[in-house]
Order: C-alpha cells, then sequence, then structure tokens
C-alpha cells in the first residue's frame, strides 16, 4: 500500500511496539502536520506528526490493517469528537 493511500480517514492500524504497544489506532481526521487517531481500547484522542507516523510505518512499529466499514468508522468518529469536546 502506497503512503499516500495511508491518508485517508477510516483507515485501522496496530501499534506493535513502544508506549501504544497492542492498541490499535484508528485515523479519524488529518491536518497538514498531523494525523490524528482514536486508540482502541483505550478510547483515547491522539495525535501523531507526520513525521513520526511515516518512520512508524517504514520501521513497522505501527502497521496497517484495515479499511474500517462506514458504519464502523461513524461511531469511531463520533467518540473522537465527544473526547475533542470534553
Amino acid at each position: 500500500m502506497s503512503n499516500t493511500t495511508y491518508k485517508k480517514a477510516g483507515k485501522l492500524f496496530a501499534v506493535h511496539h513502544g508506549d501504544y504497544a497492542g492498541q490499535m489506532f484508528a485515523l479519524v481526521t488529518i491536518e497538514e502536520h498531523n494525523y490524528n487517531f482514536l486508540s482502541m481500547p483505550e478510547m483515547k484522542n491522539i495525535s501523531v506528526s507526520v513525521k513520526d507516523f511515516d518512520r512508524g510505518i517504514k520501521k513497522e512499529i505501527i502497521q496497517f490493517v484495515e479499511a474500517l466499514p462506514k458504519d464502523i468508522f461513524k461511531v469511531i468518529k463520533a467518540q473522537y469528537e465527544k473526547n475533542s469536546n470534553n
């Protein structure tokens, strides 16, 4: 999968190493310099710089899992927005 394919909301990634090892990150929003995820199972909003994310993909710290079904992504996005408003 090309790097540009990752730059779309609704993608799910597995974190294999580091502070978030064992968690899943759902890409919710994209900013110029950051990707914003909902981490699961903790259900916390996490912002990762584009540079760190690209490095994590290259080093297999984080790996693409799947494109989420629209109905699932809708629930994830709603939780992300709820967290953002608190």
